[in-house]
């Protein structure tokens, strides 16, 4: 991959769409309508396009376990919604234990309230500001990489350290996010 290619992708963020706060129905849903919802906004995080990304059974076991409250006769509001889709975000890198800690640490103060859906607008606008700069920081490591290491290296050795570049960093990220998620846990007890 040379590095025009590689800067097209990096360019290219079609697959890290979000799901806006004015997508998410204003009316309780029925099981079935949030697998629809859920998996139809985030089908694009997909590695497999005959995965799910939320399934009967995952929603089922966080009511079980505890990471969203249990539905109003057998429907779900947009609170719930919210919440599947920060543990989706949430469960990419933390174990299901550290999941079930923060929301149940956030929800038990502000799960039925606007504070959700105002946190989660606020979570959006901020994520979008974090992926442009992102996107710029990616563009200015690969362009370094490509520049300091082209006599040395061939690109497919380039687009490997590339990956463990971000590798590392995706780590040290997981590790600060455990980090304060103990923090968070033990915060006004």
């Amino acid at each position: 991959m040379k590095l025009e290619e590689l800067l097209s992708f990096l360019n290219s963020t079609e697959f890290l769409k979000q799901i806006e706060s004015s997508k998410i129905p204003n009316i309780n849903l029925y099981m079935d309508q949030v697998l629809s919802f859920i998996n139809e906004n985030l089908k694009d995080y997909k590695q497999n396009p005959k995965d799910k990304i939320l399934t009967k059974s995952m929603i089922n076991n966080y009511v079980k376990n505890e990471l969203i409250p249990k539905p109003e006769n057998k429907k779900y509001n947009p609170e719930h919604i919210i919440s599947l889709i920060y543990i989706f975000y949430l469960k990419q890198i933390l174990s299901l234990e550290d999941v079930k800690t923060i929301l149940r640490k956030y929800e038990k103060n502000h799960f039925n309230s606007n504070d959700i859906n105002n946190l989660y607008k606020t979570f959006l606008l901020w994520e979008q500001k974090e992926t442009g700069k992102l996107e710029k920081e990616l563009e200015t490591l690969a362009k370094n990489i490509y520049e300091d290491c082209s006599k040395n290296f061939d690109d497919d050795e380039i687009i490997f350290l590339f990956i463990m570049l971000l590798s590392s960093q995706a780590n040290t990220y997981k590790i600060i996010i455990e980090k304060l998620a103990e923090l968070f846990q033990t915060l006004g007890e």
